[in-house]
């Protein structure tokens, strides 16, 4: 089966994608997750659509002068606005982390 980025004609050889080269983790798959944000109104009980359409990419420096190594990435707002009572967007933020 071919992947979103395959059909999109893949991305260049030396950048990866920090999700991935972080691990993985599970809880951040989605940045766009109707199980999990209800700021928009999907007309199904039985289906949640969900998907990663926002990804981060990097790619290190020829010169290598500073070596960056990507160590952790993770979503924010997740949380509602007290406010408002909804959240930022219908989509997450993706935050990445890197040692020096």
């Amino acid at each position: 089966m071919q992947t979103d980025l395959q059909k999109a004609g893949d991305i260049p050889s030396g950048i990866v994608d920090l999700w991935i080269e972080t691990g993985k983790r599970k809880e951040c798959a989605y940045t766009w997750d109707m199980n999990r944000n209800t700021n928009v109104y999907y007309p199904s009980n039985n289906y949640r659509p969900r998907a990663r359409f926002d990804r981060l990419y990097y790619r290190s420096s020829k010169q290598n002068i500073m070596q960056f190594k990507p160590v952790y990435f993770e979503l924010e707002g997740l949380e509602k606005l007290p406010s408002i009572k909804r959240f930022c967007s219908d989509h997450w933020a993706i935050q990445a982390y890197f040692d020096i």
